[in-house]
């Protein structure tokens, strides 16, 4: 699925702005990382741009002063229209641009102490997001979330500018209601607002709209009182950080950077040498356009007053403000702001700085682990993982503990007491046993040449002043922590220090070790919560003292992004490779091939790691070795990247073959490394035709195993053949003649095949049936004198091919399922005619064996790709009269099909067994395999009566429509999509199983509305395993039929030429033309000499309503 079902237009550009140059390199590397895994909506331009600002340090814990939101915006659009005017060749910066383009900027905002690299890389729970979940391959980001929140946003508006902030979370779309209507003529910006607690409304923007459409003012910090007044409801319309601009409205913002001196809020000013001028997005630029807002009041800053002075701005700022505002009143005359509330149940989250964690993210927590792109339970239910690598021990006192971006080595023991947060920790290489202790944040950040361990209580107020009475450091007041600690106000702030408060508190230990941190922290925090716990702390003060510290504020100015980005980018690798080794034994799961193309766009190193490891995985046989050897095949489709041509071809390259061959012999250590020593050179020429080329081998060896898993089956089959003394000779020249009917599958198909079949279980309803009063379906053979295998492949037109061979060589190609004869040629090597491995030669082992020569002659009176099972049956007709020839018994039906089974991984076409259960066995059966090998089928019969079996006959119509589609261009796409656990798939096979037993359910009651019902919906489920089966004159066959029967479906799996229907009365239907159908009740028949040996061929096990409810249960 692509990003654009979720977004009618792309976005022209992005930009994504943030508060500093330090910030910038790791912001750019997160867009980098998400654009190019395909991550993001589509776009065509994506840039990262620092504020503008004056060079310097932060102070006291907060930045240095910038242009604000406002100055940011116009910043961000002027770097977007010279960005898209450079790509189209114009000299100059062509502001009409914006008149054909969508824009989208994204401010990071204000600094976020609770997360380390900051808000866009903050993990958010999958089902709060507007992330769609095929793009959900990382753990989703406030980043994420917000960009693919626009785009839902602004999915009716085909141009312009979108403005949004990671200031604010705003939940999914399925939570917010529509996306904003289409702007009209007269809309110069669109402010989106969300409904507010009053008491919550005092401390943000307020919009405030008489007629719920156009904006009469904006006020930011409205007093209580006034809201009460204003607000009739408990709750305010508050700004909710997303706003949209007009082309007319941004074409006249981008001409302000030419005016003074808001030239100051551009890149250009700042270039130019004049100081930065900061401007308020709301306060400044949009509250012009508000109807009831005087020239006066905004030129004097009255209705932003309380916005200025909440910052503490000097009245140096005051007098650059008014001179700024004068010319933002005078340019954007003549334009209106609406506004638009968002609804369904959105509510204000703001992500603040100044409030505690429990009330700021804790809510938006994913509320259980994330593996890639699924949500799993962890070990414990108290424990939230995302994006690490436990190999070691943590246990928890029966509180939430929430584990993110971290890897703890199998030689650390985490003792969480108490609801603990943490972010972030590398301990891989290091031996601890660590007590921490709860409702703390734990933070590990990643400086330039060092880490430091941060923590705060989840009730801390970050950036409230230490003597404040709600003042508190890891839950606890001030005064109680400095007097149990011994820690002086001075070892905390220097004298110079106006801000006092725990952002800027210099407490932490950079240099440490990280384990050691941890440790300090733990001893000091349990001192401050208790008179009881001082002995540890005493005995690391002293340490603490003279170690060089460090406040939060410097740890997060000081982060680099960029690194916190690769260390989540190994964890996530080195998670996924570990995934990989704990399901390597799973037969299903989630699809691999979302991370395998991720990994492919983040470069070769990944997919190399993944190789390899993949390749350490199939050293070892396991019943998913051939699911293994597709993941492969996946791996390297991938990196292709949609060329070098079509994952189906050839497979017998002579760089591959002795691999193979070493396979085939059980060799699979050896093959594995031969495979991947070929594999790595294809990949080093750098040619994506050699990696299709290469996967299409791996698809091979796993057909390999596929046979050699079916081949189990063989156990079933060892009592068909009896020892010598036992056997019945047949005379030269008596011919032992078996006949077939064929089958109609009527529920179930695909199931039957392998791996399906013992990987999920399988369940096939079938009959057997006389096509024109006839079975088929035919094969005798005979001993002749010559010293030779003559084969006869008779054709009912007349054009019977006659074969001869008379050297071992000659039957070598069995394997070829397109040569000549192979079918024939599998059955006498199965049936141990002679033995291809034997030193002796063909005319040899015949004399010595039997005397003399072999005749065989094969015969099919359905047409080629019929759907109706013939090339199966004519192998497992061609194996009775093979086996009866050479003196054993006529085969039990449960041999046969077991037999037939293997026949057909010898012949390499890797059919299933519903053909030989449907055709070889009489009557009505629901065929069943368990889940697991050795593979073993069951077949049930089911009683009918004798007015279901004349309403069968009579009602039952099969029509040639001509249109043929062989199975076996079908199958090898069918399993490259059952490895890839395609969800639609897997949930196909499984109703798939489910119907098959469902519909043996009618059959017992005699309920044939009940079954027409259930074949039509088994045509709707095979179309969508074999897509494009219907062609245009059945669908309008089937349309034309609709009226007259119960249900109708095409035979066969991937439907064939055959159509057939089950009518709502025997009443011939006028102006078709017919085969005549009756079901078979005897199956296969067996002759020698004419004297029949085997006359009705059924099972002895009977389906009960008891047993089919049994069967049912097996497979929930």
């Amino acid at each position: 699925m692509s990003s654009k079902e979720h977004s009618s237009l792309q976005w022209t550009a992005i930009v994504v702005t943030c508060a500093s140059e330090n910030l910038r390199g790791g912001v750019e590397e997160e867009c980098r990382r998400l654009s190019k895994g395909g991550l993001l909506p589509d776009h065509d331009l994506l840039v990262v741009v620092a504020d503008p600002m004056q060079p310097g340090s932060p102070q006291g814990g907060r930045p240095v002063p910038g242009v604000g939101s406002g100055g940011a915006t116009i910043n961000a659009m002027f770097v977007a229209i010279e960005r898209l005017s450079a790509q189209h060749q114009h000299t100059t910066i062509n502001s009409e641009l914006v008149h054909h383009s969508r824009i989208l900027v994204v401010h990071l905002g204000r600094m976020l102490a609770h997360c380390p690299g900051g808000a866009a890389l903050l993990r958010l729970d999958p089902q709060l997001t507007c992330v769609p979940p095929h793009v959900q391959i990382t753990p989703p980001t406030l980043l994420q979330h917000t960009l693919w929140t626009a785009t839902k946003l602004s999915e009716n508006t085909a141009c312009g500018v979108w403005i949004t902030s990671l200031d604010t979370f705003l939940p999914s779309i399925s939570v917010m209601g529509h996306p904003a209507p289409s702007p009209g003529p007269g809309v110069g910006a669109l402010v989106c607002t969300v409904q507010t607690p009053l008491d919550v409304a005092t401390q943000h923007g307020v919009v405030l709209s008489r007629d719920s459409q156009h904006i009469n003012k904006m006020v930011y910090r409205m007093p209580l009182e006034d809201l009460k007044k204003t607000f009739r409801e408990e709750s305010a319309s508050v700004i909710s950080g997303a706003v949209y601009l007009s082309p007319p409205l941004t074409e006249t913002l981008l001409g302000l950077h030419t005016i003074p001196p808001l030239d100051r809020c551009t890149y250009y000013g700042m270039d130019s040498g004049v100081p930065s001028l900061q401007v308020s997005l709301y306060f400044d630029l949009l509250l012009p356009l508000c109807s009831d807002v005087s020239h006066e009041e905004y030129v004097n800053g009255q209705c932003g007053a309380t916005y200025a002075q909440a910052a503490n701005y000097s009245p140096l700022f005051q007098q650059e403000s008014r001179s700024a505002r004068l010319q933002i009143w005078k340019q954007l005359q003549g334009f209106n702001a609406f506004v638009y509330p968002l609804g369904g149940e959105v509510k204000h989250h703001y992500l603040g700085m100044n409030l505690p964690y429990k009330d700021s993210l804790l809510s938006l927590l994913p509320s259980s682990s994330i593996l890639y792109n699924e949500r799993c339970e962890a070990d414990s239910g108290n424990t939230v993982i995302v994006n690490t690598v436990l190999e070691g021990n943590i246990t928890t006192c029966g509180e939430k503990a929430y584990i993110f971006d971290s890897w703890i080595g199998r030689d650390v023991s985490l003792s969480l007491v108490g609801p603990s947060v943490l972010n972030g920790l590398w301990l891989m290489d290091c031996a601890a046993s660590l007590k921490i202790p709860g409702g703390c944040v734990w933070q590990q950040y990643t400086l330039a040449q060092c880490n430091v361990v941060t923590c705060h209580g989840w009730t801390d107020h970050l950036a409230l002043h230490h003597e404040e009475p709600t003042a508190t450091i890891f839950n606890t007041s001030w005064s109680v922590f400095l007097s149990r600690t011994r820690i002086q106000r001075e070892d905390l702030w220097e004298n110079s220090c106006k801000v006092q408060d725990l952002l800027s508190a210099k407490i932490f230990l950079p240099g440490l070790p990280i384990a050691e941190q941890i440790s300090i922290f733990s001893a000091l925090i349990r001192a401050a919560c208790s008179d009881s716990q001082q002995e540890d702390w005493k005995s690391k003060l002293v340490k603490w003292r003279a170690s060089s510290r460090m406040s939060l504020a410097e740890a997060i100015f000081n982060c680099d992004v960029k690194k916190v980005i690769q260390t989540q980018e190994m964890i996530f690798l080195e998670s996924f490779k570990q995934y990989l080794i704990k399901t390597a034994d799973d037969l299903g799961g989630m699809s691999l091939i979302p991370l395998f193309q991720y990994f492919v766009k983040r470069g070769l190193a990944p997919v190399n790691q993944v190789l390899h490891t993949l390749h350490t995985l199939l050293h070892v046989p396991r019943l998913s070795t051939s699911r293994l050897f597709s993941n492969v095949a996946d791996l390297l489709g991938c990196l292709a990247q949609g060329k070098g041509g079509l994952r189906s071809g050839p497979a017998g390259n002579p760089l591959w073959r002795s691999a193979l061959v070493e396979l085939k012999k059980g060799h699979q250590m050896e093959a594995v490394q031969q495979m991947l020593d070929v594999c790595e050179d294809w990949i080093s020429s750098g040619q994506p035709e050699n990696l299709i080329r290469a996967a299409r081998h791996y698809e091979r060896a796993s057909q390999i195993v596929i046979s050699q898993q079916v081949e189990t089956a063989d156990v079933h089959v060892s009592p068909m053949w009896v020892s010598p003394e036992v056997r019945h000779s047949v005379g030269v020249g008596v011919w032992v003649e078996a006949h077939s009917p064929a089958r109609l599958d009527l529920a179930g198909g695909w199931t039957d095949t392998p791996p399906i079949c013992y990987e999920q279980g399988g369940a096939v309803l079938n009959i057997a049936i006389k096509v024109n009063k006839k079975k088929p379906i035919g094969a005798r053979a005979r001993f002749i004198p010559e010293l030779q295998v003559v084969c006869v492949l008779r054709d009912c037109s007349g054009g019977d091919m006659r074969l001869t061979w008379s050297k071992l060589d000659h039957l070598r190609d069995y394997d070829n399922p397109v040569s000549p004869g192979a079918l024939v040629k599998a059955v006498l090597l199965y049936s141990r005619l002679v033995d291809l491995s034997h030193p002796d030669s063909l005319a040899s082992q015949l004399k010595d064996k039997y005397g003399g020569g072999v005749e065989v002659e094969v015969w099919s009176n359905l047409p080629q790709g019929s759907g109706l099972g013939g090339s199966s049956l004519l192998a497992g007709t061609l194996l009775a009269a093979l086996v009866v020839l050479l003196g054993h018994p006529p085969p039990a039906p449960s041999h046969l099909v077991h037999a037939t089974l293997c026949v057909e991984q010898w012949l390499t076409t890797g059919g299933g067994w519903q053909d030989q259960v449907g055709g070889l066995i009489g009557g009505a059966k629901l065929g069943f395999s368990h889940r697991g090998t050795p593979l073993s089928v069951t077949t049930y019969q089911i009683p009918l009566s004798l007015p279901c079996l004349e309403a069968l006959n009579g009602q039952l119509l099969l029509i040639y429509t001509g249109k043929v589609r062989l199975a076996r261009n079908l199958l090898q796409t069918v399993i490259r999509n059952w490895y890839a656990c395609d969800h639609t798939l897997t949930k196909c096979f499984s109703e798939l199983r489910f119907l098959a037993m469902q519909a043996a359910g009618t059959m017992l009651d005699g309920n044939l509305r009940g079954l027409g019902s259930c074949i039509s919906n088994y045509w709707r489920l095979k179309k969508m395993v074999a897509s494009g089966c219907e062609p245009g004159m059945v669908t309008k066959l089937m349309v034309s039929l609709e009226d007259h029967c119960h249900g109708m479906s095409l035979a066969g799996a991937g439907g064939g030429g055959y159509l057939y229907a089950l009518k709502t009365s025997q009443e011939c239907l006028e102006g078709l033309t017919c085969d005549h159908v009756e079901v078979d009740q005897q199956g296969l028949e067996v002759w020698v000499g004419g004297e029949k040996v085997l006359e009705r061929s059924q099972v002895e096990e009977t389906l009960t309503r008891a047993k089919l409810n049994t069967l049912i249960q097996e497979c929930k």
